[in-house]
This record gives C-alpha cells, structure tokens and sequence, in this order.
C-alpha cells in the first residue's frame, strides 16, 4: 500500500469540514482581538502626548517652562488647579488620569542650583499591562526637563553650578491613587508588584476552563460512543444523579489541578524575584487596598464556580454532538476561543475602559467577567462585579436547561453535529459489485 494513500486517509479523516471551520474561525477571532489590542494600545499612545500640570508656583519662570513645553509639537498641555493633598477627589474633580503638580518654592530651589522636587499623581484603575504602559510619570519628568533646560539656557548663564543643576534638575515625588486612597508610591512599582496575581488568576481561570470542558466532553463522547452511557442510563439510577456526579467530579479535578499548576508557578515566581518586594512597598499595597481579604476570595471563587458550571453545561451539549473521538477533540475549540479573547484582552488592556466595541464584545463572552473578578474586588468596582454575576447567573440557567433537557431525554443517543448517521464504508470500503459484474 501507498504511503501517499495512508497519508490522504489521515489528512481526510482529521481535516474534517469542522476542523477546517473552527480554525478559520479561530484565526478571525484572534485577528480581531490583535486588531481590539492594536487599537487600545493606539488610544493609549494618543492619551498619553496630552500633559495635565497644576502650576502652584506661579513665577515667571514656572510660566516660561510650561510654555516651553506647550510649544513640543508631540506634546499638548492641559492647566488645571489642584487645591488639596487629596488627589483621588481632586483627580475626580478635574476628570483626569494624572497631573504634575509644580509646589511653591519650585522656582527658589532652581535659582539655589539645587535639584527641584516636582509631585506626580496619578490614578490607578486596572493592573491589566498595557493600562500602565505610558508611565505618565516617565513622560511627565522628560517634559519637564526638557522645559526647565530650556528656560535656563534662556535665561542662565552656563557657569559650573548651572552644568552640575542641568545634569539632574528635576526629582520626582509620586503619588499613586485606588479608589479614594492614596500613598507615595510609584504606580510603575505598584503595576510590577501587582503583576504575579494579574498573571495567577487569569491563569488559573483558564486552566480550569479547559481541564472541566475537556474531561466532562471526553467521558460523554467515549461512553456515549461505547453505548456505556446507554446501560448506566438504563440502570436505575436517576439521570440527574449522573450528571451531576459527572460535572462535580470534573469541577474537583479541575481544581485540584489548577491548585497544583498555581502553587508551582507560585513558588517558582518566588525563586525568580527572591523576594525582591521591600516592606515598604508590602504596606503601600495595603494602604491603597490592593489585597485580596478572605472575604475578596470568596467572592472571587463564587464568580469562577459559576464559569466552571457554565463550562460544564457547555460540554455537555458539545459531547453530545461528537460523532468520534477526533471530533470531540475539534468540538473543545468553540470553549478554548471563548476563553482565549477575555484571557489574552483582560491581560493587556482594561476592558472597562476600553472602546465601546471592544468593551461590549468581550463583556458579551461569560469568562471575561472571572478574568476580571480579582480587579473590579480590589479596585472596589462592585457594580461591575454583581452586574457580570447576574449575567453568568442568568446564562448558566440557559446552558443547564438545555444540557438537561438533551440528558434527559433520548437525543443524548442520537444528536450528532450535522445529524444523520455516519456513512459506512470510505477509502478502503470494499466495492459493491453491479450485477453487470456478477453476470
């Protein structure tokens, strides 16, 4: 035999017509998160040329230096005024991000050739990646520099102390704000210490979506295709009964697995920054209430429990529609782009935030609203929350009616994707003779 035959047996058996449509579909789907991706990143770039500065001071010097700024054709400056050290209300009140805040004093320390301390706040509302990409700070003090150098070459002479001044002329006191809290901290710093639970739960969640829907659609599809889920059926022993220890069962599994695969990481996470947080930052991330509390976790685990039993109610129907082994296999995929979109958005960018497109799109897929639990609980976006709650609630009422009513009933046996029965014979099915050949 050929191998050329064996191979094209393969290829046809495993290129079957949904193969080939859930990989187009895949790609689509991938190409268009990268584009909702490329888009946010765009909108963050643009956000980031405008610069909000409160001029405290208020010399002649301070003025020329922001005017210096304002002339950077990459550069737009907002004036606002910041009346208080509470900056989250202040920040509310003037509908921005961040703000440079130039102290009274400012203009004396420069004359005095000594190194001017700027303050820098800003808001914190996510500790997805690309949310903290612009690091306002850093543009912040770039500008800045570039302003006071420029206002000093106009006004100075070059003498030895104003050469040592121009090499640092500028330190930055940071300010980060959560909610309506507020420490002296970098939010660069923040981001990075955050970084192991936006990286954790994402991961975790997403683990625990393909562990259930993959075992929960491999015991439906096998049993069903070795008529052992016919004799249990038939056995006395409620339907619901099975289903149930089926979907509990694989929920257990799943999370014992997870729990193992997030230890690990965990632990090796450690190895890898040995410790590298000060206690300094650890009290920072307290006082801006950026810790899970036992309460937190609770309501973070409910949110994941309910993905869990859509996922399972989910598989089941997919099992049910398996003609083999091989498609069971194809019929996971619908479940891992679903979970794929939120994972890889709500790991860049703040879907909240985002536009509206990318916001309602994602939001319509269930998983998104577990990717994005630990952060609306920690950021105190409960609103968010119970609303992504209550939608999960209602969809997991939907997935387990129809789950049940094919469990329940004879079509767990005979509903196949496409319908109709599989047709015999193929490649090597032997031909049939024609009653020209018999006679």
């Amino acid at each position: 035999m050929k191998f050329s035959i064996l191979l094209k047996k393969e290829l046809k058996e495993m290129l079957s017509p949904t193969t080939i449509i859930t990989m187009l579909l895949m790609i689509i789907v991938l190409i268009l998160a990268g584009k909702a991706m490329s888009k946010a990143v765009g909108e963050i770039q643009e956000d980031a040329k405008t610069i909000t500065i409160c001029d405290q001071d208020q010399t002649d010097f301070t003025k020329a230096m922001i005017d210096a700024i304002d002339k950077d054709e990459n550069t737009e400056v907002k004036r606002v005024e910041i009346k208080s050290d509470d900056y989250s209300k202040e920040l509310d009140d003037v509908d921005c991000k961040n703000v440079i805040i130039i102290p009274k004093g400012f203009t004396e320390q420069v004359a005095q050739h000594k190194t001017a301390t700027v303050k820098f706040a800003q808001k914190m509302t996510s500790i997805a990646t690309f949310s903290n990409v612009n690091q306002g700070s850093k543009n912040a003090l770039t500008a800045l520099e570039k302003g006071i150098k420029y206002t000093i070459y106009a006004q100075s002479n070059l003498d030895q102390a104003t050469r040592d001044q121009l090499e640092q002329p500028i330190e930055l006191e940071e300010y980060t704000v959560v909610s309506d809290k507020q420490d002296q901290i970098a939010s660069s710093t923040v981001a990075s210490l955050m970084s192991s639970q936006s990286m954790f739960i994402p991961i975790v969640m997403f683990l625990l979506i393909m562990y259930t829907s993959q075992m929960i659609m491999n015991a439906i599809s096998t049993e069903k295709l070795d008529k052992t889920l016919e004799t249990l059926l038939s056995s006395p022993v409620s339907r619901l009964s099975v289903i149930s220890a089926k979907m509990i069962s694989a929920a257990i599994v799943a999370a014992l697995q997870a729990a193992a695969y997030m230890y690990g990481m965990n632990k090796m996470m450690d190895g890898i920054t040995g410790g590298a947080a000060s206690d300094q930052n650890v009290d920072a991330l307290k006082k801006l209430g950026l810790s899970l509390s036992a309460g937190d976790y609770v309501l973070v685990g409910i949110q994941m429990f309910l993905t869990i039993l859509i996922v399972l109610s989910i598989s089941i129907v997919l099992g049910a529609l398996a003609k083999d082994a091989k498609s069971a296999q194809t019929l996971q995929m619908p479940i891992m782009m679903l979970a794929m979109v939120p994972y890889f958005v709500t790991m860049f960018i703040d879907v909240k935030t985002a536009s509206p497109i990318i916001k309602y799109v994602t939001m319509i897929i269930p998983f998104t609203h577990s990717f994005i639990a630990n952060q609306n609980v920690m950021f105190g976006d409960y609103t968010t929350y119970f609303i992504g709650l209550a939608y999960q609630f209602v969809l997991l009422c939907v997935c387990m009616f129809l789950a049940l009513r094919i469990f329940m009933s004879d079509r767990i046996f005979t509903l196949t994707l496409g319908g109709g029965k599989k047709k015999s014979g193929g490649l090597f099915a032997k031909k049939k003779p024609s009653y020209d050949e018999e006679d």
